[in-house]
């Protein structure tokens, strides 16, 4: 009768650690979403996914190693749409009394990465907006070997051709720089050859992301350009 008990009581304090662990568990994804629509000015919250079982453990130290942030249709500067930002957080300093009596202040975290993915449509847009030369017109998409394609026309005073080729893309002192492929434009005629590839060679500014995030690298995939950043200085306010 008594290991009956025993058993019983056990067993009722393992639900209720686990009830007291999800409930942990909700008010750390709560508040880090609302910090995250806050600081990004979402017009809603963000999915945020809290990682650790038993998290218990993690909201008594007041340090939580691992947060995980999507946010979709994202604008950011200069009118540009993130279709995807995906935001990985590791170090998240909270006391888990002020997160369940809502009197946090500043979250500081130690360390963050986000992939940006922008979809072909908006970089069209951009190139666009920034193309010095109205006579060229170009739609990127996914090309071979981690390359964009390029297809578009050009025209001026000689004449007037077919655009298709391939470039490279990088990421130099926060810029993206694309770079025509040594076989593209093949199919130009000599004399515009120089004036497209002077073109389309070009370094374009990155908008700026929240949380002071810095472009580090660039892969191209088939749903748009996807943007690695980093950032040592996350303050969720």
């Amino acid at each position: 009768m008594i290991i009956r008990r025993l058993i019983g009581v056990v067993l009722v304090l393992l639900v209720l650690l686990v009830i007291v662990d999800r409930v942990t568990w909700w008010a750390a994804r709560r508040v880090v979403a609302e910090r995250v629509q806050s600081e990004a000015g979402l017009a809603e919250r963000p999915d945020v996914e809290v990682h650790g079982f038993p998290l218990l453990t993690q909201a008594l130290s007041g340090k939580y190693n691992q947060v995980n942030a999507k946010v979709n249709d994202l604008t950011v500067q200069d009118g540009v749409t993130v279709d995807q930002l995906d935001v990985e957080m590791r170090g998240i300093h909270a006391n888990f009394g002020d997160i369940l009596n809502h009197r946090l202040g500043d979250v500081p975290v130690d360390s963050a990465v986000a992939e940006a993915t922008v979809g072909f449509s908006a970089i069209d847009k951009v190139v666009a907006e920034n193309m010095p030369d109205d006579n060229l017109k170009v739609e990127f998409t996914q090309g071979d070997g981690g390359r964009l394609s390029i297809t578009g026309t050009y025209q001026n005073s000689l004449g007037s051709t077919q655009i298709q080729g391939d470039a490279s893309v990088t990421i130099k002192d926060g810029d993206l720089v694309l770079e025509l492929t040594q076989d593209s434009l093949q199919d130009v005629p000599a004399v515009l050859r120089p004036q497209v590839t002077t073109l389309l060679n070009r370094s374009y500014h990155l908008p700026e992301l929240p949380f002071g995030f810095t472009a580090q690298d660039v892969t191209v995939g088939d749903s748009g350009v996807t943007v690695k950043a980093t950032t040592t200085q996350v303050q969720l306010g």
